[in-house]
């Protein structure tokens, strides 16, 4: 199980895998009788690590000089994409020196809420021209690439992240992650450690000075390098997989 719902129909002795401590206690509370293992999710660290020709700032028409804040995600409500957007906007008012590079697919098919909330995202980007670039959809294959322009990698989400791919990815590549504290991301993102993490609650005023301060850590670049070496420990395919066989032939011994 990938993400938290209310399994309604299960049997009460199901055997489960999830990949955060936080989605086990979520089922445990509707499930105390099934068996439910963790093996978190993995990436190829070679992908996020072996990139000989990084994108460059100036191929987004970007100054090399500027801190680059950046996204990766849906362009959900649940992400906290506006939230994001006018945080930066309130950042603007105080300093020149930041860009901000928002990946995710801003133009898709969607109707009713969804729909309206991304031409809301659109018409903020577009009044944050050209210091906010929205890229739109990046395949897997290449959004390794586009990590390369980080200097911050800023995870606002609204809603409870059962563990959040694009901060491994973003912390195996090197970059320092500043991360909502809901849901399982904390369990990987310590405070100050491996990452940062942004107030509660939280608002365009709140993350703007979480963003503001961990520009500013003389540790950012510490945390960033504590943040790859747990990935390296923790989230490669190869342990990943160990991890599965083992909760597997434990369980069919």
């Amino acid at each position: 199980m990938h993400n938290a719902f209310e399994p309604d129909g299960l049997d009460q002795n199901v055997k489960m895998i999830v990949p955060s401590l936080f989605l086990k206690k979520h089922y445990q509370a509707y499930l105390p009788n099934a068996d439910i293992a963790i093996v978190p999710n993995g990436i190829d660290l070679k992908a996020y690590q072996n990139n000989s020709v990084p994108l460059q700032k100036s191929d987004l028409n970007l100054s090399p000089e500027k801190k680059t804040i950046f996204f990766a995600g849906r362009i959900s409500p649940d992400k906290g994409v506006t939230l994001l957007l006018q945080a930066f906007e309130q950042l603007l008012k105080e300093r020149n020196d930041i860009a901000l590079i928002v990946v995710g697919d801003y133009m898709s098919k969607s109707k009713g809420e969804k729909a309206a909330y991304q031409r809301e995202v659109r018409e903020l980007a577009e009044r944050l021209k050209p210091h906010c670039q929205m890229v739109g959809g990046v395949t897997p294959e290449d959004i390794y690439n586009y990590y390369s322009l980080a200097d911050l990698v800023v995870i606002p989400s609204q809603f409870q992240e059962p563990f959040c791919m694009v901060a491994i990815e973003a912390m195996g590549a090197g970059k320092p992650v500043l991360v909502s504290t809901r849901g399982g991301m904390t369990e990987f993102v310590q405070e100050g450690d491996t990452g940062f993490h942004l107030q509660e609650p939280m608002t365009p005023e709140t993350i703007a000075q979480d963003i503001h301060n961990a520009l500013a850590s003389p540790d950012l670049n510490d945390v960033a390098l504590r943040g790859q070496r747990c990935v390296e420990e923790k989230f490669p395919w190869e342990k990943v997989t160990q991890r599965f066989e083992e909760v597997v032939n434990n369980w069919f011994k």
